[in-house]
């Protein structure tokens, strides 16, 4: 018998995405937080900081309750995977647990989880999260049961994201053969912005014009693979789990914390404020679509 997608998970997708009356729910949801993050924006947030003390999400220390961090139903969050073939799965410790905190500071008050372990694609704890993440430096190769446990998962309404920790090389180099393996003849398409059906990418929170200015080589569009009309697997080559990964906490007066590689010109941190600001309507286009 097959397990469904976690009842918490599986509610909320339904609500966003299904019913009619959750359609409407759904946009007064991206309403509201479209305007929290322009708020938030018009507001002069540095100033805000340094009245407030940080928390630092660093994806162990949780102080919620057993039964809170449970029970999944309506937090925001996603869980790495860590496969069975060889692979630096948890390499940038730090990104995941540091993009919730930039959510977080920006639209304060939505209820996220938090947990940085890697969960294994053979089994049930996937079903749980609406959203999995894998990145690697490494080529890999998913196994025969994983491939058929990740058919499940995004036949349900799971969304598997791929991210490449190098923008170039063996990983980059894997995804289209082990997407293939997943989705069998599914249609896979760059996430342009002037494709209507991938444009709200790029205003679901901010409005931007375009993919961040990093160097010329993490420029690259996103790619989307569709499962049942659904952007199910999306891959970017852009490298941006090392934008999120931080090497010293944020500040008051540094509000993104510095780069974990590269040194915190300001050029470098603006690109890593468009990838924060693209990161995040990437989280709400996949909740959403």
């Amino acid at each position: 018998m097959e397990k469904p997608l976690g009842a918490g998970i599986a509610h909320m997708k339904h609500r966003l995405r299904n019913d009619v009356p959750s359609r409407t729910l759904g946009r007064l949801l991206v309403a509201a937080l479209i305007v929290a993050a322009t708020a938030a924006r018009a507001g002069d947030w540095l100033s805000d900081g340094e009245a407030s003390p940080i928390r630092v999400f660093d994806g162990k220390v949780d102080t919620r309750s057993k039964d809170e961090n449970l029970d999944l139903r309506e937090k925001i969050t996603i869980r790495r995977i860590n496969p069975q073939c060889y692979s630096d799965w948890n390499n940038d410790p730090t990104a995941l647990p540091y993009l919730f905190y930039q959510m977080e500071r920006r639209l304060p008050g939505y209820p996220i989880y938090v947990n940085n372990d890697g969960i294994k694609l053979v089994g049930d704890e996937i079903f749980d999260y609406p959203i999995i993440y894998f990145t690697s430096h490494y080529a890999f190769t998913f196994g025969g049961e994983e491939v058929e446990n990740l058919q499940r998962y995004l036949a349900q309404g799971g969304s598997l994201w791929l991210d490449d920790c190098t923008g170039s090389g063996p990983f980059m180099n894997s995804v289209p053969m082990q997407v293939q393996r997943i989705a069998p003849g599914a249609e896979t398409r760059l996430m342009l912005m002037s494709d209507p059906r991938f444009n709200d990418i790029f205003k679901m929170i901010y409005s931007l014009p375009g993919l961040p200015d990093k160097r010329e080589d993490f420029r690259k569009p996103f790619q989307a693979t569709l499962i049942n009309g659904r952007p199910a697997i999306i891959f970017t080559p852009n490298d941006y789990g090392c934008d999120w990964e931080v090497s010293s906490p944020p500040t008051s007066m540094n509000p993104l914390g510095n780069p974990a590689h590269d040194s915190p010109s300001t050029r470098v941190q603006a690109w890593r404020e468009q990838v924060y600001q693209i990161s995040i309507n990437w989280l709400f286009y996949t909740l959403t679509h």
